[in-house]
C-alpha cells in the first residue's frame, strides 16, 4: 500500500523541479512574459535572480528540457565546445561519406521439378557470381557552420542556464556569433544572477535595445507560504493557525529551495513520509535543533574557506567576542555578518556597528574591515564552487550574500558565533 501513496519527497522537492508545490507567481507574470519572448523572438531573452530562487525551474515550466537546446555555462570553456555541444544535441552529422561500385556478374541459372502434395511446379534456381569494386570519398564539414544552418531562422530555442558562469571574453565570442541568427528568429534565452544580468550587453554593445529582461527576484512570505499550502493539502497535514508555515518562511531567506527543504523535513519530522488516509495535524518541532540539523550540511565548507582567510597569512591578532569564543578578524567579522541576522545586503556602517555588538574588545579600523571583506570576496570567487557566496562592492560600500543558504547557515550554523 505505501507503495502506491504519494510521498513526501515526491511532493517537496528541494533542488529540483517540483510540480504539485510549484508556484507560478502568477501576479508577476513571469511565464507569460517568457511565452511572450518566444512568440516574438527577434532579441536575446535574459532572465535574471538571486541564486535559488528558481530561475531555471521557471524556464523549464515553460520550455521543457526535450523542446530546447539546453546547455550549462558552467561546462562551456570553450567556443569550439559550445558549438560541438549543440551540434550533440541537433544529433548533427559532421562528416559526409560517398561511396561508387561496380560489379561484374555472371549469371547461373539451374531448372527443377518439385513435388508439394498434388501440385507439380518447375523451379528456377539462379545464382550470382562475380566480383565488387569501388571506392570511398569522405570529407568533414565545419561543426559552426552546420550548426548554424540548424540554428537559422528555426523555432528550437537555445537555452544557455548559468551565463554567467562562462568566462567573459567567451561571452563575448557566443554573442557575436548569435546575433545575426536571432536576427533571423532564433530564441536565444541566459540564464544569470541579478548583477550578470546583463552581461550581454556589457560584452557586446550592439546587442543594446535587442536584450529583454525578465526579473524573477526575491520570494515574498506569501509565495513561500504557497509551497507550504499546496504541499500540506496534497498529504492531507494541517497546520490550522500557519503558525509553522509562517515560522519556516520567515528562516528561508526568501528561498523556494530552503522553504522546499524545511517543509519536508518537518513532515518528516512529525511522522509524516506518505500521504494520510484523512487529515492529521502537525505539531510544532524544537525549533532550534530543527534548523541546526538543517545547517550542519549547508555552506559550511564556504563558511570554513573564508574563516580561515587568504593561505598565506602572518600570524593575527585574536580577537574575543562576548559569546565567549576566540577568533581572529576574519571570524569576528563573520560573527559581526551573521549578528545581523544576517541581511543579505549590509552597508559597511551595519557592519562596523555589528562588530561593535559581538567584539568584547575595540572594533578594527574601518581599512581593516573593507579589507577582510575584500579578501573574503576574492576567496568566494575564486575558491568556492558555484556563485560566490559574498560580493563585497568597494565602490558602493555594500556587501551582498547572494546564496540564501549561506546566509541560513551563519544564522543556525555555528553555535556562538554572534
Amino acid at each position: 500500500m505505501d507503495d502506491q501513496r504519494l510521498k513526501v519527497g515526491q511532493v517537496f522537492v528541494a533542488g529540483g523541479p517540483p510540480t504539485i508545490t510549484y508556484n507560478p507567481r502568477s501576479e508577476l507574470n513571469l511565464e507569460e512574459r517568457i511565452q511572450d519572448y518566444l512568440d516574438e523572438g527577434y532579441r536575446i531573452l535574459s532572465v535574471s535572480g538571486s541564486t535559488k530562487t528558481g530561475k531555471t525551474v521557471l524556464v523549464r515550466r515553460v520550455i521543457p528540457q526535450g523542446e530546447g537546446i539546453w546547455l550549462s555555462g558552467g561546462a562551456i570553456n570553450s567556443s569550439e565546445q559550445f558549438w560541438e555541444t549543440i551540434a550533440e544535441h541537433l544529433g548533427l552529422f559532421t562528416s559526409i561519406e560517398r561511396s561508387s561500385d561496380s560489379k561484374d556478374e555472371t549469371w547461373r541459372t539451374a531448372m527443377g521439378q518439385a513435388n508439394v502434395g498434388v501440385l507439380k511446379g518447375g523451379i528456377d534456381k539462379k545464382e550470382i557470381v562475380g566480383t565488387i569494386s569501388g571506392e570511398k570519398v569522405s570529407r568533414t564539414r565545419n561543426v559552426v557552420t552546420q550548426v548554424r544552418e540548424a540554428l537559422r531562422g528555426g523555432m528550437t530555442p537555445l537555452i544557455i542556464d548559468d551565463f554567467h558562469y562562462v568566462p567573459q571574453a567567451l561571452q563575448m565570442e557566443i554573442v557575436r556569433s548569435l546575433k545575426d541568427l536571432v536576427f533571423d528568429g532564433l530564441r536565444v534565452i541566459v540564464i544569470a544572477v541579478p548583477h550578470r544580468a546583463y552581461d550581454v550587453v556589457r560584452v557586446e554593445r550592439e546587442m543594446t535595445g535587442r536584450v529583454q529582461q525578465v526579473s524573477v527576484g526575491f520570494w515574498s512570505q506569501d509565495e513561500l507560504a504557497g509551497i507550504a499550502r499546496k504541499g500540506f493539502d496534497a498529504l492531507k497535514v494541517v497546520d490550522k493557525d500557519e503558525a509553522l508555515i509562517a515560522r519556516l518562511a520567515e528562516e528561508s531567506f526568501a528561498s523556494p529551495h530552503l522553504m522546499q527543504d524545511f517543509c519536508l523535513q518537518l513532515c518528516k519530522a512529525n511522522g509524516y513520509r506518505y500521504a494520510q488516509d484523512e487529515f492529521r495535524q502537525l505539531v510544532a518541532p524544537d525549533w532550534n535543533s530543527f534548523f541546526a540539523d538543517r545547517a550542519s550540511m549547508a555552506s559550511k565548507s564556504a563558511f570554513d574557506l573564508l574563516a580561515r582567510g587568504p593561505r598565506q597569512r602572518t600570524d593575527r591578532k585574536e580577537r574575543q567576542l562576548r559569546s565567549g569564543s576566540v577568533t581572529d578578524i576574519y571570524g569576528a567579522v563573520l560573527a559581526a555578518i551573521a549578528h545581523t541576522g544576517p541581511g543579505t545586503e549590509l552597508t559597511y556602517e551595519e557592519i562596523r556597528a555589528a562588530l561593535k555588538d559581538v567584539l568584547s574588545s575595540d572594533a578594527p579600523q574601518r581599512h581593516e574591515v573593507t579589507r577582510i571583506l575584500e579578501e573574503m570576496t576574492k576567496i568566494a570567487a575564486n575558491e568556492i564552487p558555484g556563485e560566490p557566496v559574498v560580493d563585497y562592492d568597494v565602490e558602493l560600500g555594500k556587501l551582498y550574500i547572494s546564496d540564501p543558504y549561506f546566509a541560513f547557515f551563519l544564522r543556525w550554523g555555528v553555535p556562538g558565533l554572534s
